[in-house]
């Protein structure tokens, strides 16, 4: 395989300028530029580009820490950071975590090892701490809440979207209100308990430990968390599920139960989904794709202007449908 000392040769021209052909270097003479290129051509020289970017310090690549890809919020979120990317020129290279603490800081390695130039956090399992001890590896966006003191941020407001989604059940006439989330441990799952039980508190709302469900992200996981309703003596008049996709199958089991929605109970999901529309329910509507985008640039200005943006939050909307 060659080498840049053998274009060099061919090419009749020191190392130093092969180097600076490699990297696009501006202040090459055209001459000498012309007979690099043509040795390369000569020889198949095929450059390393990780070997290039580590010399330009730049790799024009972006990572995205997500735990699933498989997941509407998540893809949403891809969506629009790949449209900030593409506005930048930038790539992008999506880790899966898997709500792995572990597989997330391999993936910081990359960042630590400049193998991408910035990272944008899906959502993360690590501590505030360790965020803040990994955030010294590089220029890193997370786009939800985290104990970090550190990373910018960019994120909805989930605490408002649990009041929004409470208070237009209370004005139903709703005492008896279930919470059904995702990960618990992530940012928004800690965000929406934690306000959803303040919010308890505050309205003297009545409460049972069984109205409340974790670890719920699929069609199939909302079935299950109707037909657990439907078998509990004193059941929830209303639910809020994080999910359209979980608020939808417990919609569409409860019907198979004969519980009738809204009059038996109301649903409430999250993100306006294509499929809160088809099943006519009522929704939290969150601008992911807008966060995304947010978040690409964001990371693009830490990169370009050496200098911390501010936080940003955006606003929520409550969609009203049939479902309550």
């Amino acid at each position: 395989m060659s080498n840049i000392t053998e274009i060099a040769r061919r090419a009749r021209v020191s190392r130093t300028t092969v180097s600076r052909v490699l990297n696009n270097h501006p202040y090459v003479k055209q001459d000498k530029r012309e007979a690099v290129l043509k040795a390369m051509q000569d020889l198949n020289y095929v450059p390393n580009l990780n070997a290039v970017n580590l010399s330009r310090g730049k790799t024009n690549v972006i990572g995205v820490i997500v735990p699933t890809i498989n997941h509407p919020f998540f893809s949403n979120l891809i969506e629009g950071i790949g449209r900030g990317c593409y506005k930048h020129h930038y790539r992008m290279l999506v880790h899966q975590s898997n709500y792995d603490p572990g597989h997330e800081i391999e993936f910081f390695n990359m960042l630590k090892y400049k193998l991408i130039d910035g990272l944008i956090l899906g959502s993360s399992m690590l501590s505030g701490p360790v965020l803040d001890e990994l955030s010294h590896y590089g220029s890193v966006v997370s786009c939800e809440a985290s104990g970090s003191r550190l990373i910018t941020k960019v994120l909805v407001n989930h605490e408002s979207g649990i009041r929004m989604a409470v208070e237009h059940l209370r004005s139903k006439g709703h005492r008896r209100i279930g919470l059904c989330i995702g990960n618990p441990a992530s940012g928004i799952g800690i965000s929406r308990k934690k306000a959803f039980s303040a919010l308890l508190e505050a309205y003297g709302l009545e409460w049972r430990d069984d109205w409340y469900y974790e670890g719920k992200y699929s069609i199939e996981d909302g079935s299950a968390v109707a037909a657990s309703i439907a078998g509990q003596s004193l059941a929830p008049s209303a639910m809020v599920v994080g999910s359209d996709y979980v608020a939808a199958g417990l919609i569409k089991e409860a019907a198979r139960q004969g519980i009738k929605v809204p009059e038996e109970l109301a649903v409430i999901g999250f993100d306006n989904q294509p499929i809160a529309q088809v099943m006519d329910l009522t929704t939290i509507q969150q601008p992911i794709v807008q966060m995304g985008e947010t978040a690409a640039a964001a990371l693009h200005l830490m990169l370009t202007e050496a200098e911390r943006p501010s936080d940003q939050t955006l606003e929520l909307e409550l969609i009203v449908r049939q479902s309550t």
